[in-house]
C-alpha cells in the first residue's frame, strides 16, 4: 500500500501514536474515572443493601472523617502537584515529586492517627463507633495513600498506569464485599477492612509504576515553601468545603439518627454516580490550564477556562434534566421500599451538580495562577452561609430545608468565584501578563485585586 511506501518499519507505529496520542490520554483518563464512578456506585448499593440503612448510616459516619481528611490531603499536597508539577520537565520534576512523595507518606501517617482519635472520642455519643475506630484509621490511611499515587500518575502522564490500578482496587473492594455478604458474614468493620485491604494493594501496585526519583536534599525547603505558597488558601477551602458538603449530612445524624443519615447517603449515590465528570476535570483540566498559562499567558489560560466552562454548564444542564425525569424512579429500582420517602430528594439534589462542575472550572483557573486565596474566600462566603442556616433550616423545615441551604451555599460560591475571575487583569482583556521567576520553574504570576 501507499502509506507503507519507502517507510521504515517503525514508523508507521509512531504515525498512528502522533495522531491518537493527544486524544487517547483524555480518554484513558475519563474512561478511568466512568469505572471508578460506577464501581462506587455499585459499593453504596451493595452496602446499603447489605448492612441495611441504619447500619450504612454508621458506615458513612466514620466515611465523613475519611472525606475531610481527603479534602485536606487534595488542598495541602495534591492541588499543588497538579498544578506545580506540569511545570517541572526532567530531573526537577524527578527532585520535585520526591519531595512531594515525603510530605504524602508524613501526611497520611498524621491523618490516620488523628481519624483513630476522633473515631473513639465520637464513640461517646455513639458506642458502636468504637468498634470501628481501629479498621476505619487503617482504612483511611490505605484509601488516602491509593487517591494520592492515582493522582499523582495523573500529574505524570500515565493514564494506562491509572486505569491499572483502579482496576485492581475497584475489582478487589467489589468481589470482597460481595463475598462477605454472600457468606452472610457483613459488618460495618468487615467491610472497612476489605475496603482497606484493596485500596493498600492496589497502592502497592501503583508504588511499582512511580518515579523515577531523585533526591536532591538542597531544594527541600524551596519545594515545601513552594507547596505551601500554593496550598495555604487551598487546605482551607478544603476544610470549608468539606463543612460545606457534609455539615448536612451531620446535621441529619444529630437531628434524626443513623438510619435518615443513611437514607439521604443512599439518595445522594445516584448524584455521586456522576461524579466521573467532576473528577476528569479536577484531574485533566489543572495540568492542562497550567501548561495554556505557561505557554500561552492569560490569553491561552482564557480559552482553556472557556471550553472548560461550556463543557460544565452542558453537562449540568443534562444531568439535571435526566435526573429530574428518571431520578425517583430509579431510586426505588435500586434501594427498594425502604427509601420510597426519601425519592424527592435526588430531583433537589441534582440542581448542585451543575453548580459544582462550574466551580471546579473556575477554580482550575486561579490554580493555574499559583494564586489560591480567591478560591478560598468564595468557598468561605458559601460555608458560611451553611453553617450559619443549615441547623435552623433542617430543625424548622426538616431535610427539604437542609438541601435548600446547600443548594443557596454552592449558588453562593459560584457566584464569587465568577466575580474574582472576571476582577483578574488582563483574564478577560488579554492584557500583556506578568512574568516572575518561581522555585523550581519558571512560573508565571498575575497580580490579583
Amino acid at each position: 500500500m501507499a502509506l507503507d511506501q519507502d517507510m521504515p518499519g517503525g514508523q508507521a507505529p509512531r504515525g498512528v501514536k502522533a495522531r491518537f496520542g493527544p486524544i487517547l490520554g483524555p480518554a484513558l483518563s475519563f474512561g478511568d474515572q466512568a469505572l471508578s464512578s460506577a464501581c462506587n456506585f455499585l459499593t453504596t448499593i451493595l452496602l446499603a443493601r447489605a448492612l441495611g440503612l441504619e447500619a450504612f448510616g454508621l458506615y458513612t459516619m466514620v466515611w465523613l472523617a475519611l472525606y475531610f481528611a481527603m479534602s485536606l490531603q487534595l488542598g495541602l499536597i495534591v492541588s499543588p502537584m497538579m498544578s506545580i508539577g506540569a511545570k517541572e520537565e526532567g530531573a526537577e520534576a524527578q527532585a520535585y515529586y520526591t519531595v512531594v512523595f515525603l510530605h504524602q507518606a508524613g501526611y497520611v501517617a498524621v491523618a490516620a492517627v488523628a481519624i483513630f482519635a476522633a473515631l473513639t472520642f465520637a464513640a461517646g455519643a455513639v458506642p458502636p463507633l468504637a468498634d470501628v475506630a481501629l479498621p476505619g484509621s487503617i482504612a483511611a490511611a490505605a484509601y488516602l495513600t491509593q487517591d494520592f499515587l492515582r493522582r499523582y500518575l495523573f500529574a505524570r502522564r500515565r493514564p494506562a498506569g491509572i486505569l491499572l490500578i483502579d482496576t485492581i482496587n475497584q475489582a478487589l473492594k467489589l468481589g470482597a464485599l460481595a463475598a462477605l455478604w454472600h457468606a452472610g458474614m457483613i459488618s460495618v468493620a468487615a467491610s472497612l477492612w476489605a475496603v482497606a485491604g484493596a485500596a493498600t494493594i492496589s497502592a502497592i501496585c501503583g508504588l511499582c509504576m512511580s518515579g523515577p526519583f531523585r533526591w536532591k536534599p538542597e531544594i527541600f525547603a524551596e519545594v515545601t515553601g513552594r507547596q505551601w505558597r500554593s496550598a495555604r488558601w487551598l487546605v482551607l477551602t478544603g476544610s470549608v468545603q468539606w463543612v460545606l458538603s457534609y455539615s448536612g449530612l451531620l446535621v441529619t445524624a444529630g437531628l434524626f439518627g443513623p438510619k435518615i443519615l443513611g437514607a439521604l447517603r443512599a439518595a445522594q449515590s445516584v448524584l455521586a454516580a456522576l461524579n466521573v465528570v467532576r473528577e476528569a476535570l479536577d484531574n485533566v483540566v489543572p495540568p492542562l490550564a497550567g501548561q495554556a498559562f505557561a505557554e500561552g499567558g492569560l490569553p491561552g489560560l482564557r480559552r482553556m477556562l472557556g471550553r472548560a466552562v461550556l463543557f460544565a454548564t452542558l453537562t449540568g444542564a443534562s444531568a439535571v434534566i435526566g435526573l429530574g425525569l428518571f431520578g425517583p424512579w430509579l431510586l426505588h429500582r435500586l434501594y427498594g421500599g425502604e427509601i420510597l420517602e426519601f425519592d424527592w430528594v435526588i430531583v433537589w439534589y441534582s440542581f448542585a451538580f451543575p453548580m459544582a462542575l462550574m466551580t471546579q472550572a473556575l477554580g482550575c483557573a486561579f490554580r493555574a495562577l499559583e494564586r489560591t486565596r480567591p478560591i478560598f474566600f468564595a468557598t468561605f462566603a458559601g460555608g458560611c452561609l451553611n453553617l450559619l442556616a443549615v441547623y435552623p433550616a433542617a430543625a424548622v423545615f426538616g431535610v427539604a430545608g437542609l438541601i435548600a441551604v446547600t443548594l443557596l451555599s454552592e449558588l453562593t460560591v459560584v457566584i464569587v468565584l465568577t466575580i474574582l475571575i472576571v476582577r483578574v487583569p488582563g483574564m478577560m482583556s488579554g492584557e500583556p501578563h506578568e512574568r516572575t521567576g518561581a522555585a523550581g520553574g519558571g512560573a508565571v504570576a498575575v497580580p490579583l485585586p
